[in-house]
């Protein structure tokens, strides 16, 4: 059988007879394997590639017309598989971008999501502090801190001296550093 033509051997492919393909694949594999190769630049997608060239020879050998060679059949074969191949390929890297993509939008999300949670228990610490306070002081610190008003008109306001809403705003400004730290 080694000594066989092409046609002779497809011939007898086409009853099933996994010899002759056994035969066939050695006459062909290896410079097939080259011509993969060439286009992958890896040696397992190439191993890939080529069991799939021989597995749909086999699965069609019974609607392939063979004339004097297999060699053109094959050739085709494998530069299609390469072909589809190649656009596997690139369609897992664009996905794989795509999900690099989306995965630093999540972590983004994620941290502001985190910074936005941080802030608000923060704040609410604050607030409840705030509201420990004593009646002056909690007054005092309202109205220079949420209403943003001076020193002087604080006092104005609440008719006490400027010495002491500047005494409570730094009473007030000391609680809430302790309970920053």
């Amino acid at each position: 059988m080694n000594t066989w033509s092409d046609k002779e051997l497809f011939d007898v492919i086409k009853n099933n007879n996994t010899q002759a393909f056994s035969i066939l694949f050695d006459r062909y594999s290896d410079i097939l394997f080259r011509f993969i190769l060439k286009r992958t630049h890896s040696v397992t997608d190439t191993e890939d590639i080529l069991q799939e060239v021989f597995l749909s020879l086999w699965n069609k050998r019974t609607k392939i017309e063979v004339g004097d060679s297999i060699y053109p059949y094959l050739f085709k074969a494998a530069r299609y598989e390469v072909i589809d191949w190649m656009v596997k390929s690139e369609k897992r890297v664009k996905h794989f971008e795509q999900l690099q993509v989306k995965a630093e939008k999540d972590i983004i999300c994620l941290h502001n999501t985190e910074d936005k949670l941080m802030a608000q228990e923060l704040a609410k610490l604050l607030e409840d502090e705030v509201q420990k306070m004593p009646f002056t002081m909690r007054s005092i610190f309202n109205l220079s801190r949420g209403e943003d008003m001076c020193i002087k008109d604080i006092a104005s306001q609440l008719s006490i001296s400027e010495q002491t809403v500047k005494n409570n705003i730094s009473m007030a400004m000391s609680r809430l550093r302790i309970l920053v730290k």
